[in-house]
């Protein structure tokens, strides 16, 4: 059964055979682990047991996942990364990811989500200069045409700044009256109030 048909569950067991498939009972059907890589991507949370032991070997498949994205050039873990968790040992990396990595990227998780709701938000109110306007993820995955780049107006992408690296003035002049728009829009809702 494709991803796309299967039913969406938060939570999914994920049983490992000793040919080393994986079956997900949850949604009946074998996985690979891109399939697994997906899920999680949809926000499941995948268990995953050995059919023989009943051992929980979710660690294990995890690893195998981020190492199977290494070998297809995501370039997660870069290499001096890897040397030191060699070097320090089991113990440093532990603590590293317990009590630093996820007290970091927790944070860092909310805020990247945070904005892009934020400007979905202004863009939708006429807050945000249409021309800094940015197509949503769902816009840039279902686009029909193959060559995503057809049509491309160089200022809302971006373009228009690869020559020098600097905005050209023009642009800059088009952001200021922005600006100015948004600025009387804020205070004429402060008045309305």
């Amino acid at each position: 059964m494709p991803i796309e048909q299967r039913q969406i569950n938060d939570q999914i067991t994920i049983k490992k055979y000793s040919n080393r498939r994986l079956y997900d009972s949850t949604n009946k059907r074998y996985v690979t682990l891109e399939d697994i890589t997906t899920l999680i991507r949809e926000g499941s949370e995948i268990k995953v047991f050995d059919s023989q032991s009943g051992e929980n070997i979710t660690k294990v498949i995890l690893i195998q996942v981020i190492l199977e994205s290494e070998k297809n050039r995501e370039d997660i873990l870069p290499v001096p990364f890897l040397h030191m968790l060699i070097k320090y040992g089991n113990q440093v990396a532990k603590d590293f990811f317990e009590n630093y990595f996820l007290m970091m990227f927790q944070p860092y998780n909310y805020l990247k989500d945070n904005y892009k709701k934020n400007i979905h938000m202004w863009q939708q109110m006429g807050w945000y200069p249409e021309e800094l306007n940015m197509p949503t993820e769902f816009e840039i995955n279902n686009n029909p045409t193959s060559d995503n780049t057809k049509d491309v107006d160089p200022v809302k992408s971006g373009e228009g700044y690869k020559d020098s690296g600097n905005p050209r003035a023009s642009d800059v002049e088009l952001l200021m009256e922005k600006m100015k728009e948004l600025e009387k829009k804020v205070n004429s809702l402060d008045k309305e109030k």
